[in-house]
């Protein structure tokens, strides 16, 4: 890891949210204030896993299609995608680390 930095929530109900992307995967830090009973950093943080999985799969899948419109605006974006994301995310209590690769 290269660097990694954290922010907390602005508002007492809020969450903090930090992400460093890289060219293999994405580092995120998620806070929020533990006496707040509407926000759970580490509820956040599965959640969020979920989408970059989501988006990683739509991501192959597009890659693959043999669709020429989708090859054409993947090949002007090729740069721009990412294989695979991992993800960080912390609570005051609690850490979530995941990897796909």
């Amino acid at each position: 890891m290269d660097a990694f930095m954290c922010y907390g929530p602005v508002v007492p109900d809020g969450y903090g949210v930090c992400y460093n992307p890289h060219p293999e995967n994405i580092l995120v830090a998620i806070t929020s204030f533990n006496s707040c009973g509407e926000t759970r950093s580490d509820t956040f943080a599965f959640t969020l896993e979920g989408v970059f999985r989501e988006m990683k799969e739509l991501c192959d899948a597009v890659k693959g299609s043999s669709d020429p419109t989708v090859n054409g605006i993947m090949n002007n974006n090729e740069t721009k995608q990412s294989g695979s994301s991992s993800q960080n995310a912390s609570n005051n209590s609690s850490q979530v680390n995941t990897s796909s690769k």
